[in-house]
């Protein structure tokens, strides 16, 4: 999993924690993606990782953006191959698309950390993630691609829609112009700008949801994660029949009784 420069990863309480690049590597590349993709697929079959925190490894950066000498060359291979692509055509996927997939379909929270720079395909990876935290600071965040001829290619024409709303996003994409971690939390690219490190908010909120039984972590996320792209019907009956599996679970029966019983508390007295 681990590779100097450019991967680096740790568990600390439950909590697996990924450090992306280095002061010498700024930009996803392929080798970065699939060590990504190594270890959260490792991870999201390990028991012990209750949740999972992506930053920087380089002051200043999250990771800057996917490289634009990996896409050059793609692209000369696609010219030179003399394929054309069809737009009804299956997609090609690489393990950079895998991983993004993966952050949002593990049955675990996924938080990103975003310490620095956030562009491209950084923000792409960012937007696949559950939460989004950021740390205030002179950097930029954000799509764009079109100022180089291209699109946002790794989900981000279809994931800043389903987090913004379409005119949001179509505003931005097109425009392609970065903006600033406080002006990315107004316009709600991310959850949260903090004036502290990004790490250490998303490792507290990481702790916190460490707390929550891991059934009920896990449902709730696919359950809003396809909340969107089922019928209503079929979402309700599918909330309807996990809520009823987890409430005849030992871990939540006993919560709810604690809590009856007044020794589980977490609201504030009436």
């Amino acid at each position: 999993m681990d590779k100097p420069g450019v991967l680096s990863t740790r568990i600390e309480t439950g909590i697996g924690i990924i450090t992306l690049g280095s002061a010498e590597r700024v930009h996803f590349d392929p080798e970065m993606a699939d060590c990504l993709f190594d270890t959260l697929k490792i991870w999201a079959a390990d028991d012990s990782v209750r949740a999972i925190v992506l930053t920087g490894g380089a002051p200043g950066y999250f990771i800057r953006h996917y490289s634009v000498a990996a896409i050059i060359a793609a692209g000369e291979a696609i010219r030179a191959s003399g394929v054309t692509i069809r737009e009804d055509q299956e997609a090609g996927f690489f393990s950079f698309d895998h991983a993004i997939a993966l952050c949002e379909t593990m049955p675990k929270p996924v938080i990103a950390a975003l310490s620095g720079s956030c562009m491209g395909g950084a923000f792409e990876l960012a937007l696949a993630c559950d939460i989004r935290i950021a740390e205030d600071g002179p950097y930029q965040i954000g799509l764009p691609e079109i100022n180089l001829g291209i699109l946002p290619g790794a989900g981000g024409t279809q994931r800043l829609p389903r987090t913004i709303g379409t005119a949001a996003a179509l505003m931005h994409i097109l425009m392609g112009d970065p903006i600033s971690p406080r002006e990315a939390e107004r316009r709600g690219f991310v959850h949260e700008t903090v004036s502290g490190k990004a790490l250490t908010r998303a490792m507290d909120i990481a702790k916190h949801l460490c707390g929550h039984d891991a059934p009920a972590l896990a449902y709730i996320k696919r359950l809003v994660r396809e909340a969107t792209s089922k019928p209503l019907k079929e979402g309700l009956n599918l909330e309807r029949n996990l809520f009823s599996r987890l409430a005849a679970s030992d871990a939540a029966l006993k919560r709810m009784r604690d809590y009856e019983a007044g020794t589980l508390t977490f609201l504030s007295p009436d």
